[in-house]
């Protein structure tokens, strides 16, 4: 038997939806293909496809990957601009421009995907049927962001729940 997918984000869909959980698309958007297999940057543009979406659920490989690919852009970028500042540097003989380069540069990155990892660990939690609420538990100091974390990596539910079907 062959799963129809959304055509939109290709999450699965459940037999006779209307709207795809995950993104909301219309089924006229809806097509019936072979899922293909992933990568981490997949996920990664995935999360970023659905910037501050806030709704519906995501799983742990989900943000796990996305997780991981931006550890990985920061890795590599963070070596690259280091680079550049550093021949920067070294052509304009100021230091200090190249240090504020990559200071604004890594900030600016950071202000970017801020709003994509609050949404993803939000639909994270409504994978577990709890609040976005949650989140504000990591302001308790030192278990409050253990807890969150603990939540962020445990197994979603199977069934669905008020924030929509289950993922993967």
């Amino acid at each position: 038997m062959e799963s129809k997918y959304c055509g939109n984000c290709g999450a699965e869909l459940i037999e006779g939806a209307v709207y795809c959980s995950s993104c909301g698309a219309t089924k006229e958007k809806q097509v019936n293909y072979q899922r293909r297999s992933m990568g981490i940057f997949d996920y990664y543009k995935d999360a970023l496809s659905k910037y501050a979406t806030f709704t519906g659920r995501a799983s742990v490989k989900d943000y796990l990957y996305f997780i991981l690919g931006n550890m990985i852009i920061g890795f590599v970028g963070g070596i690259v601009l280091v680079i550049l500042s550093i021949i920067l540097g070294v052509v304009t003989q100021n230091p200090y421009l190249a240090a504020i380069i990559y200071l604004l540069v890594t900030i600016g990155y950071g202000l970017y995907i801020l709003i994509p990892n609050f949404a993803l660990m939000v639909r994270r939690l409504h994978d577990q049927g709890k609040s976005g609420a949650w989140l504000f538990m990591s302001l308790v100091p030192i278990i409050g962001p253990i807890v969150v974390l603990v939540l962020l990596f445990l197994q979603g539910n199977p069934d669905a729940n008020q924030y929509g079907e289950p993922c993967e």
